[in-house]
């Protein structure tokens, strides 16, 4: 076939539509913040925290586990605070982006970040909302975790020395779901009159293993899918300490989560499976650092997510099943 023939007939193909308007947000949803996962990893944080609330109750034999329309509040307001995080990074990257990630759906226009600042003025207020409705006792603590994305927001305001250190940049954004659990569980315990001390301590520390191996595993890349600009834990340790650290997090997450499942009323069915699956993940995480691929790179990200589905969905069944 000859240019001109080529031409000609590029030029009689139907051109692709862009998307907008309500395609053109379910779209960027589909590429930046897929509901089917967020939702699963939100209802999965929420009963989690709600069961652990309820530790003390179990202990003494005084409640069944309670499942109403408290614990589904806080579903929603997990699920609205991810995308509202989702908005502000969107803002607070989007020079970044523009010069590495072109490609992105807002750098290419799909969605504008006025458009997505309406969205999250929205998801804000409702989770305002929600987190009202049970009373200004068990409200006020949501505060927290909206204050604490506002600082994030704004980068703890450090950002120069913040970009310096990706360790402590990595971890105190994490963080954040730590407080959300906090959040959580005081949301249950302003009713119930009772706080599980060392139980959420220990939610805390595994909220804070649990995204940070989220954030390791996914920027631990192939060499041949690093980026000029872009950092990542395999350019910041090497992909065989990332895999460490990833496989390390990992393992203190299902220590957590173990001992958590045991206080909610499981035994040692659960422990097994617990480190059943954090072996299997260990393995998958080794299998890549041994031989690393833009294919297993895709690997490690579902490792992380599945790992932290099943641990703690897992506080939450075995608390039903026991209550």
């Amino acid at each position: 076939m000859t240019d001109a023939s080529v031409r000609a007939a590029d030029a009689a193909a139907p051109a692709t539509a862009t998307p907008t308007g309500v395609a053109a947000f379910r779209a960027y949803l589909a590429e930046r913040f897929p509901v089917p996962v967020t939702l699963m990893l939100a209802v999965a944080t929420a009963t989690a925290a709600y069961a652990v609330a309820q530790a003390p109750g179990f202990a003494t034999g005084h409640w069944p586990l309670l499942i109403d329309d408290t614990a589904l509040g806080g579903v929603g307001l997990v699920f609205l605070l991810l995308f509202h995080l989702r908005v502000f990074d969107e803002h607070k990257d989007f020079a970044e982006d523009a010069r590495t990630r072109p490609d992105r759906p807002v750098q290419r226009g799909l969605v504008t970040l006025a458009q997505l600042k309406v969205y999250g003025a929205i998801a804000l207020a409702l989770e305002i909302a929600i987190a009202l409705a049970p009373g200004l006792a068990a409200g006020w603590w949501w505060a927290l975790v909206i204050g604490y994305s506002v600082l994030m927001l704004f980068e703890f305001f450090a950002p120069r020395w913040l970009e310096r250190h990706f360790g402590t940049y990595a971890i105190s954004h994490s963080a954040i779901m730590s407080v959300v659990v906090l959040a959580l569980v005081m949301r249950f315990a302003a009713r119930s009159g009772v706080v599980p001390t060392p139980e959420l301590i220990v939610l805390a520390v595994q909220a804070l293993a649990s995204t940070f191996s989220i954030d390791v595993l996914r920027k631990t890349w192939a060499q041949s899918s690093e980026l000029d600009g872009v950092m990542t834990w395999s350019k910041q340790l090497g992909r065989p300490r990332a895999g460490v650290l990833g496989g390390a997090l990992l393992a203190l997450a299902g220590a957590c989560a173990a001992w958590l499942g045991v206080r909610v009323g499981g035994g040692i069915l659960w422990i097994g499976v617990v480190a059943g699956l954090t072996g299997a993940c260990i393995v998958q995480i080794r299998a890549f650092v041994r031989a690393p691929t833009a294919k297993g790179e895709k690997g490690l990200q579902a490792v992380a997510g599945v790992h932290y589905l099943v641990v703690w969905t897992g506080i939450a069944v075995v608390a039903a099943i026991a209550h």
